[in-house]
């Protein structure tokens, strides 16, 4: 009988739109309108950072070093490809 019902159970749809709650809550965190983000890794204390693309730069939580998401893109494709 549990079978039965965790099969009914996946074929209902889900309780809650989880793509669009985080789409709100990251545009919340940046202060406007965002379509991605990516985490970064500081090269000079070695945390890790969040950015909320589109952006201009990241800037470290710990340390304060700028970063440019632009990297970010470049290395989010280079991954894709391989």
């Amino acid at each position: 009988m549990l079978l039965e019902q965790l099969v009914e159970k996946a074929a209902q749809p889900p309780e809650y739109d989880w793509d669009s709650y985080y789409s709100w809550l990251h545009g919340q965190l940046a202060g406007r309108e965002t379509t991605d983000y990516n985490y970064w890794l500081c090269k000079k204390c070695l945390s890790v950072n969040v950015v909320y693309l589109p952006a201009r730069y990241g800037k470290c939580r710990s340390c304060g070093l700028i970063h440019l998401p632009d990297d970010l893109r470049k290395e989010k494709m280079r991954r894709s490809d391989e």
